[in-house]
This record gives C-alpha cells, sequence and structure tokens, in this order.
C-alpha cells in the first residue's frame, strides 16, 4: 500500500507528516529540532531551557502537529511541495505506531543524536562543524537518556557533524545495543575515513537500516572546492570496503544496510549531476538529488535570471528521462524562479517522459 493510500485509510490529510508525531533531535548547542530537512535552524526547543520531555510537547511542535492534523500546512509548505518527505516510504513505516494527538502521551520513538559539531572536512554550506562538541558530557543526561528515551525508540537518526569520527557516537551505540537492540539506525556520514576492524566491530552489534554518503562533487576539483579538506578517492575507496562489508553482514545473517548517495546541487556543481548519478549507478548505490536553498549565496536561485534559465535549458536539452526524473528536486524550485517560462519548460520535460516510455515499449 502507498503512503498515500495509507494516509487516505487514516482519514488524513495528503500533506500530512508523521515527523513531528515521532521524532526530535538533539542539536550540539542544546537546541532541539524535530526534522531533519528543516534542519537546525527551525528548533522546537533548546535544552538550555527545558527538559526533553518539556519539549516533546512544546507550544511551536504543537502548532506543528496542529497543521499536520488539519492540512493547512504553513511551516513545511516549502518542503512537501519540492521535496515529498512526508512521503517518504521509510519514515511512514512508523505511522502504525503513532498518537494522532497534538500533545503527545506516546514517548519519541526516533531521536536525532547529533550531539557534536566535530567534523573532518570543512564544507563551503556547513555551519554545524563550528557548533560545540562538548554539550552532551555529563552523566546525568546519559542515565536520563537510558532509562526515558533508549528503550522506547524505534531509530536514530545520526547527522552530526561526522558521527563516525566522534566518541559519543560510540558511546551511543554501546548504550543502545545494550538497552534496546532491536533499534534501527540511519547515519548520515560523508565517508572520509578508513573501515577499520574497530568500526566494524561497532556495525556488528547493531540494526544499520541506512547509510547516507554525501559527497556533493564527482570530480576531484569540485569536491575539494566544496567539501574542503578532503579528497574524492579516499570516499570512493570507502564505499567499495563498505559495500564488501555489507556483503559480510549478509553472510553472517545480519540484515544488510541499505546504502544512499547524496548530492547537494548548488552553483559549484550542478554540472556535475549527470555524473553523478552515472558514479551511483555503477556501484550499485540509490542516487538522491537534492537542492541547496541556504546559504542563499551558493544556491542556484541566487544566480541572476538568465543563468538559471540556462541551467534549466541545459538539463532539458542535455539530458534524458531517465535523469530528469531524479532531478526533479533540482527543476521544481528553480522552475518556480522563472514562472513565464514555467509551462514551456514542463511541456518539453513531459515530452522527454513521453519519449523515453514509447522507447521502452
Amino acid at each position: 500500500m502507498s503512503v498515500e493510500d495509507q494516509l487516505r485509510k487514516l482519514n488524513l490529510p495528503p500533506n500530512f507528516c508523521l515527523i513531528p508525531f515521532t521524532t526530535l533531535i538533539l542539536e550540539p548547542d542544546g537546541k532541539v529540532g524535530s526534522c531533519r530537512h528543516k534542519g537546525c535552524d527551525f528548533p522546537v526547543g533548546n535544552l538550555n531551557d527545558n527538559t526533553i520531555s518539556e519539549i516533546w510537547n512544546s507550544d511551536l511542535i504543537q502548532t506543528w502537529r496542529r497543521e499536520f492534523l488539519t492540512g493547512n500546512v504553513k511551516i513545511c509548505e516549502k518542503e512537501i511541495k519540492y521535496r515529498k518527505c512526508h512521503l517518504c516510504p521509510e519514515n511512514n513505516k512508523l505511522l502504525d505506531s503513532v498518537d494522532f494527538s497534538v500533545v503527545q502521551k506516546n514517548p519519541i520513538l526516533r531521536l536525532g543524536a547529533n550531539f557534536n559539531g566535530q567534523c573532518n572536512l570543512n564544507c563551503i554550506m556547513c555551519i554545524v562543524n563550528k557548533k560545540p562538541n562538548n554539550r552532551y558530557q555529563s552523566a546525568q543526561f546519559w542515565y536520563q537518556l537510558k532509562n526515558d528515551i533508549v528503550p522506547y525508540l524505534e531509530e536514530i537518526d545520526m547527522l552530526s557533524g561526522e558521527p563516525f569520527i566522534q566518541h559519543d557516537t560510540y558511546r551511543l551505540i554501546e548504550m543502545v545495543s545494550a538497552e534496546n537492540p532491536k533499534c534501527k539506525w540511519i547515519f548520515t556520514t560523508n565517508g572520509h575515513w578508513f573501515l577499520d576492524q574497530e568500526k566494524i566491530n561497532y556495525f556488528d552489534k547493531i540494526i544499520i537500516k541506512n547509510m547516507i554518503i554525501s559527497i556533493d562533487g564527482i570530480t576531484e576539483t569540485t569536491y575539494a572546492k566544496i567539501r574542503r579538506g578532503g579528497t574524492l578517492e579516499i570516499v570512493k575507496n570507502n564505499i567499495q570496503n563498505l559495500l564488501k562489508y555489507n556483503e559480510s553482514r549478509k553472510i553472517s545473517g545480519k540484515n544488510t544496510i541499505d546504502f544512499r548517495l547524496n548530492f547537494l546541487t548548488q552553483q559549484d556543481n550542478w554540472k556535475e549531476v549527470d555524473s553523478f548519478i552515472d558514479y551511483a549507478n555503477s556501484v550499485g548505490i540509490k542516487p538522491f538529488v537534492t537542492y541547496l536553498y541556504e546559504p542563499t549565496n551558493l544556491s542556484l536561485s541566487s544566480l541572476p535570471q538568465e543563468k538559471r534559465i540556462a541551467i534549466i535549458e541545459y538539463y532539458i536539452k542535455n539530458l534524458s528521462w531517465s535523469y530528469l526524473k531524479l532531478m526533479m528536486r533540482i527543476l521544481g524550485p528553480l522552475l518556480d524562479t522563472i514562472e513565464t517560462k514555467k509551462e514551456s519548460y514542463l511541456k518539453q520535460i513531459f515530452a522527454k517522459k513521453l519519449t523515453f516510455s514509447l522507447d521502452r515499449k
């Protein structure tokens, strides 16, 4: 059953999202968010002022829930329109566990444990690596985490700076694997590290649902410009090692990891999207192409109109539907910046889709 069908069956609006009913994200500076797509600039509370329990039913997150229950969505209007993240099948696997109430009595089911800003790269679009690295060191916090949150978690979603260079990641793995071994893990990583036996030992303790590897450049020059301090070859080698490790998980009876490759499209890399898709396909990993909105000075949206038009025309002229369908999160916001020609370009994209369908018959 599709997510749309599930929402209809539950009498929920078609633009309903369950994230504010399931998820809190702890940020390095004490801010607490709920949605990874809204990011750390949209907090629903702050641990410097309130407890996690208080934040779980803060005024803002209640407003968020109310919008989704009524269908009058304002906070996530742009995300629903372009990302359609509310229809993510993986997130919606928790639909049957959700209490559809503005004030939640159920425990937190998903935790984003972004304890530290520590990272081994200095990406031009990122501010997380400038955030604190020691906010969550108190014994009291870890005691509360162990007793009040960890036992009820269905999933842990690790973003951080770079989770696999942080001590707290492995401390959390030790705790959760002992207290709640059925909990599933999602990691977003830059992949710029070496898969050694120590990491494998930790990975073997847990159920890794997804590992999302962000690269944002498919040539050494572009990668180095965007992900400063990094070398693309290191990431590519690590991807091969991770794929081999995944085979060993399968052989040993553990769950296999669903890998994703992420490409954040911006001014410095927009012409490499097709090469990125080709690379992802060549290693057998699903490509995920997204659009950079902020910082605005790096976004395609801030380019002069003639340049934005040239980018759209380049994509439509040079790429087949098999590529364009993976790029709608780029084309959608770009097309909305040039309303006068939007309809014409949509017709050209539809023609590509139609030709592709006919060729496959």
